[in-house]
């Protein structure tokens, strides 16, 4: 099947969500410039070779957008006014039929419509493709030992105990030196691609705790802005920069600030006079609306 869809793409734009992309689809499937292409880019995938960085890379050269997606399975191709949903990945191996596939051709425009916003909608799920990414997807050894090919624990939940902080989402006394920091632990942690975004958390200078890894930060926005829940990385070397990550996929879970307040039983302008640790029926809470695991505190 993937034959035939190589075949049919010669000349035509492309839009393609497609869970793995081997080494050899260069030559398989003819992209040009403004194509669309979302894959499998997580760690896993790469390290089983059944997602090619330098592949990836040769597509970005020649300006084709395109995109990884942590836990992306599925195979859906646009090819100009025709829809392929089916089983077959980008690989040699589908390509010359060493695996049964099976797949549904349409040009029904309604199914060509559903399936071209599918391949939009999971690339505005994932994450663009960058020099950054693809430096770091090249240090990833290919071992092919591994057959599992996507996370299937989100690494975004704590595995130990931790504790639970809530404070203002606020970084704007951050100088020069401290957004250079900042931006230094963006890099050097490689946050798994598509599900989840790096942030920079503004903690209390005069605070006599601080959080640590891998504790949760309940993050409050200005005005009505959304409720996030963040997994702390790391404080940078000045102890003020601080970092952590959250998810950023639909399924995450986020509040109100009012809903907050109404779920710890306080206020907004409580809430938002500083950074604090949750305990007792207020972890137990936060746990539950959030869906952390139930491990105990790492403060006890």
């Amino acid at each position: 099947m993937i034959q035939t869809i190589c075949t049919h793409a010669q000349g035509k734009r492309i839009e393609a969500a497609v869970a793995y992309a081997g080494h050899g689809a260069l030559d398989l499937l003819p992209v040009s410039l403004g194509d669309l292409i979302v894959v499998n880019g997580s760690r896993n995938a790469l390290a089983n070779g059944a997602t090619s960085a330098a592949l990836l890379r040769e597509w970005v050269e020649q300006d084709v957008h395109v995109y990884v997606h942590e836990t992306l399975h599925a195979k859906v191709f646009v090819i100009g006014r025709t829809a392929f949903v089916g089983s077959a990945n980008l690989s040699r191996r589908a390509h010359e039929d060493h695996t049964v596939e099976a797949a549904i051709q349409t040009t029904d425009p309604g199914i060509v419509s559903q399936s071209q916003a599918f391949v939009r909608e999971m690339a505005a799920g994932a994450t663009l493709v960058s020099e950054e990414w693809l430096t770091w997807a090249e240090t990833v050894k290919v071992t092919r030992g591994n057959s599992v090919l996507w996370n299937p624990e989100p690494t975004f939940l704590p595995a130990v105990p931790f504790d639970v902080w809530v404070g203002p989402w606020a970084y704007e006394d951050f100088d020069d030196e401290e957004e250079r920091l900042a931006e230094e632990g963006r890099r050097t942690h490689k946050v798994p691609s598509g599900r989840y975004d790096t942030v920079i958390l503004g903690e209390d200078l005069d605070a006599e705790e601080r959080l640590e890894e891998p504790d949760m930060a309940v993050l409050i926005g200005n005005g009505r802005s959304k409720v996030q829940v963040v997994r702390f990385l790391e404080r940078r070397d000045n102890g003020r920069a601080a970092m952590g990550f959250y998810r950023s996929d639909r399924q995450a879970i986020t509040l109100l600030p009012g809903e907050l307040a109404d779920l710890l039983s306080t206020t907004v302008p409580q809430l938002r006079q500083g950074w604090f640790r949750a305990d007792g029926a207020q972890r137990e809470s936060l746990i539950e609306r959030f869906g952390l695991p139930s491990l105990p505190a790492r403060s006890s």
